[in-house]
């Protein structure tokens, strides 16, 4: 083996580690299925031999990626992201506008209806990949990793919306939201209940629908429930 073969092998290696790292990070963001929880529950106790863990750091050849934007990861979006002109199409022109469009959609059993009011993968693309700081050059992933993930819980979430309620008259009632995080091109309302009230009278919470976004005035779901 040449010299210095070696350890241009180990560096390879490492960064393809922790690539794979990195991808898993952006997976348990993504809420992509499939993803192992990483919090378990339970003490060790001391009896238990620990297992020593190693880290791509100890590995031979390390050479640490150059992150400058590291400080994304920790305040949630990309300081540096270009204000777009860019709107989104569709949607409806407030919350209540939007739920109650979620309702009649609910009420016909209408998934399509469900889809038309969610994100599209060029206003993903456009407007909100590139503010996550998962967009950043350091991770190597792209705008189409992202939407996969979210693409895929949807379609799935609208669906499950429908098998869950579909069919049932739902008067509108309000939207409550956990929080709004403000971004430099839109908003992001966060853990949202659905508050309506159905066919037989009684109040109902729902909890599928998780975020919704806004772009200049209108409303699109950005994520549901799985």
């Amino acid at each position: 083996m040449r010299p210095g073969t070696r350890q241009r092998e180990g560096v390879r290696d490492t960064r393809g580690r922790v690539s794979r790292l990195l991808l898993l990070a952006a997976g348990i963001w993504l809420g992509l299925p499939g993803t192992p929880n990483l919090v378990r529950g339970g003490a060790q106790t001391d009896s238990v031999p620990r297992r020593r863990v190693y880290s791509v750091e100890d590995s031979p050849g390390y050479v640490p990626l150059a992150d400058p934007e590291s400080a994304s990861a920790v305040i949630g979006r990309r300081l540096n992201a270009p204000l777009v002109s860019k709107r989104f199409q569709g949607g409806a022109r407030s919350l209540d506008e939007l739920g109650r469009a979620v309702c009649r959609a609910l009420h016909r059993s209408d998934r399509d209806s469900l889809l038309t009011l969610c994100i599209r993968d060029d206003e993903f693309r456009d407007i909100l990949w590139r503010e996550f700081p998962q967009s950043r050059p350091v991770t190597g992933l792209a705008w189409q990793d992202g939407w996969r993930a979210l693409s895929i819980r949807l379609l799935s979430g609208c669906t499950g919306a429908i098998r869950d309620h579909g069919g049932h008259y739902y008067e509108f009632l309000r939207f409550e939201a956990d929080s709004v995080a403000r971004y430099r091109n839109f908003k992001l309302y966060s853990r949202l209940t659905l508050v309506a009230r159905g066919d037989e009278g009684q109040i109902l919470r729902m909890r599928w629908l998780r975020t919704v976004a806004e772009r200049k005035g209108r409303f699109k779901i950005y994520s549901t429930d799985d």
